[in-house]
């Protein structure tokens, strides 16, 4: 306490506040203290300069409250309120402007620090299901945010790349492992030219734009059961006028960090969905590897103002980013899966679990075809020529992520032998076998999955009893020699989908 400033100290005690205000805590970082009082949490910028940001006058801290509050307004007006002045008169201190002004804060709504999503994560109550709204959330902000023609993004990003490797290189004697750090130095030397051309056309097709920048677990939490993200870069552009790809990537390389891969493959997956933005895979290695070496730098930067066992904790920290960090810089290729069969089979939770297959990108049929369905507004959902662009577009889609290293899980009826014969010719050009999944289900217990299905709101499936008499109608058991026939769930294998 003695260490706080003046204005401050005064907000530990209820009285201040204009509401109730129990269970008084404070939550301090490197760059502001946060008071929680009550329902309400109250942030206040520290008067640090670090170069890269600058809180150190009454100005700039009541510029960036500012600025934060419309930024994160955007993405969760749930949680940001109000920019609010502190004032002093008399040597009593106050909110509002009834005397001389010391200071501003950002007046939120306080949430519980266990539902943020790192703690659901370890606390073992974390409902998978959170990534496929917090997928629709950030591709929604994203189509929404400006794009950015003119920043110097590569110059920026490999700037960047290079501030994070020097740092692992001055901690070298410290237990940071040489080899590594010199790996990742040359796949950041080897990587980025020939990426030059690449990067450039994605800002000229408008993928650079003002992100979150900081999008990771400690930075989502549940209101109301719903993940929302808070608290992103207002500190600094250059931070968050980003690939909205890199802004994906830090949640992914989060996850992974987590030891939980599957969680964001599955929030990789459903923003592809939404976005349709599969041309950025082939980028997405090298924004993982920034975002683990991101982690790695900054355990370092803490490890330097800690002494004894919380130093060594910070190194140990950095040492596990950057050992992700080199994962990321392997080489990969990319397999072909398809599973199918008639609405109502079970195929999309089949795809979803994956099966132990790693870092695979699902892609369905069914979000694949609401996603360009308004591109075709003549066209009944499920009439012929919408099957053939559904089909054309996921399999663009799977070719891209096979190109860029990534297995690919496809998720669609295939009841039309054309649409098999399509898959074969993918599989041949991309040099790997179609890994091809039928589930042969009894007609009535299709029937009976559909009627359930239609009583959830949350099912992507338009597929009712007519859809499904109009399959059974025209479809003939699938008959090449490479399909594999399953039955149901319980037979259903439980090592990856190799046989």
């Amino acid at each position: 306490m003695e260490q706080l400033p003046d204005h401050i100290r005064p907000f530990f005690e209820p009285a201040i506040y204009p509401h109730p205000a129990a269970h008084i805590e404070m939550i301090q970082t490197h760059i502001s203290w946060v008071i929680l009082a009550g329902d309400y949490a109250y942030k206040f910028k520290k008067p640090v300069d670090f170069g890269f940001l600058d809180f150190t006058t009454l100005a700039k801290r009541k510029y960036f409250c500012e600025r934060e509050l419309e930024l994160n307004r955007r993405i969760s007006p749930e949680i940001y309120i109000d920019t609010v002045p502190v004032s002093e008169e008399h040597g009593n201190y106050s909110f509002g402007e009834r005397g001389n002004i010391v200071d501003y804060c950002l007046k939120m709504r306080r949430f519980s620090q266990n539902d943020l999503l790192d703690q659901r994560l370890a606390s073992d109550s974390f409902n998978a299901a959170w990534m496929d709204r917090l997928a629709a959330d950030t591709a929604e902000f994203h189509a929404e945010s400006e794009p950015n023609y003119d920043i110097d993004h590569i110059g920026l990003l490999r700037s960047h790349i290079e501030t994070n490797l020097n740092s692992a290189s001055r901690h070298l004697e410290s237990g940071l492992n040489r080899q590594t750090i010199e790996v990742l130095m040359q796949f950041a030397e080897e990587e980025l030219p020939p990426l030059q051309h690449l990067l450039e056309i994605r800002q000229r097709k408008g993928c650079i734009r003002h992100c979150h920048g900081d999008l990771h677990m400690k930075n989502i939490t549940l209101i109301d059961d719903r993940p929302r993200l808070f608290d992103c870069i207002e500190f600094n552009d250059d931070f968050a006028t980003i690939d909205t790809m890199n802004d994906v990537a830090f949640l992914i390389m989060d996850c992974d960090a987590h030891g939980r891969a599957d969680l964001g493959m599955r929030f990789l997956s459903r923003y592809l969905e939404f976005s349709g933005d599969y041309d950025g895979l082939e980028l997405l290695p090298l924004y993982l590897f920034y975002r683990a070496s991101v982690r790695g730098k900054v355990a370092c930067l803490l490890a330097d103002e800690l002494d004894g066992p919380q130093r060594q904790a910070q190194l140990d920290e950095a040492a596990k980013y950057f050992d992700l960090a080199l994962q990321y810089t392997e080489s990969r290729r990319g397999n072909l899966f398809a599973v199918a069969g008639l609405s109502g089979s079970g195929k999309s939770h089949l795809a979803l679990i994956g099966c132990g297959i790693e870092r695979a990108v699902i892609i369905r049929s069914d979000a694949t075809r609401k996603r360009i369905a308004p591109l075709y507004p003549e066209l009944e959902l499920y009439s012929r020529e919408m099957h053939i662009l559904t089909y054309r577009a996921m399999f663009a889609a799977a070719n891209t992520a096979l190109d860029a290293g990534f297995p690919v899980i496809l998720d669609a009826t295939f009841i039309h032998p054309d649409s098999r014969r399509r898959l074969k010719a993918l599989a041949d050009t991309c040099d790997t076998p179609p890994y091809f999944y039928w589930l042969d289900i009894e007609p009535s217990l299709l029937r009976e999955r559909i009627k359930a299905r239609q009583q959830q709101t949350s099912d992507i499936s338009d597929a009712d009893l007519h859809v499904l008499a109009l399959q059974l109608a025209e479809y003939r058991r699938p008959d090449e020699a490479w399909v594999h026939f399953l039955g149901s769930s319980n037979s259903w294998p439980q090592t990856p989908l190799l046989l």
